[in-house]
């Protein structure tokens, strides 16, 4: 199976394990997702598969069935993650260069996290599930919430790094802007600057391994057979699903503790995962909106 941000890092230097902790810190979801490399370093090439012609039963002496995948090619570019920072130079004399970028690096990785985990939630999991029929509404009209549940399947639905740039940069590269040396930034003033960049990307190339429930509010909380559909929908397993939602949607749904809503064991070894529903482990991010989604129309 393909495996989490962290345990990439581990394989690299010291300083990897130490930015993709800064990355996580506030990105649970990113945290817990898994990743493998893309095909073709900067893009993936891909297949889905349309059509199955599996094996069948025959009678002894018979021919056997004729065995067949159909699938389409497809390309998916990855993404750029990072950014620039600058020093201005008399700043730099009085606080230190290297000082000053050691103490915002953390800072600035943590809220890339927040950033991309954000995209993901908004424009990958959640309008892949309502565009495939995946979702389901609790009814709510106003100040809303959402929750997803995602199976993760090797080769189809994936997060995504560039195996080409890993091998040389790690999964996060920060360099110094010219060298270390002073320079004018786009103002005209001297300084100095330090660049990140990452390449991820993600991959969802199967319908029933996403699934979702919207319109989520106060007083619209989902129903058991709900959340259940979800699961169903996404084809959970407890081995690679999650059910990831803000904290405020976990609390909604203390009504079922005793019933579905289970403690987890320690031992599973999930960051930020608190509860699980008949097995299907929760993972809560402050990254959802805060009540503050708009109602979606579900077909």
């Amino acid at each position: 199976m393909n495996y989490t941000l962290k345990d990439i890092a581990v394989s690299l230097a010291q300083k990897q394990q130490h930015f993709v902790n800064s990355l996580t810190e506030e990105s649970p979801i990113l945290d817990n997702m898994r990743f493998e490399p893309s095909s073709h370093g900067l893009w993936n090439a891909y297949e889905e598969v349309s059509k199955i012609d599996g094996a069948g039963f025959v009678d002894i002496n018979q021919p056997l069935p004729e065995m067949a995948v159909n699938s389409d090619l497809k390309k998916i570019d990855l993404s750029i993650l990072g950014g620039e920072i600058f020093l201005p130079e008399d700043k730099g004399a009085i606080i230190g260069v290297a000082e000053y970028f050691s103490k915002k690096m953390p800072v600035l990785l943590k809220h890339a996290g927040q950033v991309a985990e954000k995209k993901i939630i908004y424009d990958n999991f959640i309008p892949y599930a309502l565009q495939n029929g995946k979702a389901a509404s609790a009814g709510g009209s106003e100040n809303c919430y959402s929750m997803v549940a995602v199976r993760f399947v090797e080769g189809e639905v994936t997060g995504l790094y560039s195996a080409k740039n890993i091998q040389t940069d790690g999964l996060l590269d920060v360099k110094n802007i010219n060298g270390g040396a002073l320079y004018k930034n786009a103002n005209g003033v001297l300084g100095y600057g330090v660049r990140l960049k990452g390449y991820i990307g993600v991959q969802l190339a199967n319908p029933d391994a996403v699934s979702a429930i919207v319109n989520i509010a106060a007083d619209h909380v989902p129903t058991a057979a709900q959340i259940d559909d979800m699961l169903v929908e996404a084809k959970a397993t407890p081995a690679s699903t999650f059910i990831f939602c803000h904290p405020k949607v976990l609390s909604m749904l203390n009504q079922y503790k005793g019933n579905v809503l289970q403690a987890t064991s320690g031992d599973w070894n999930v960051n930020r995962s608190f509860m699980a529903w008949n097995g299907i482990r929760f993972v809560t991010s402050y990254n959802f909106e805060n009540g503050a989604e708009s109602a979606v129309n579900v077909a």
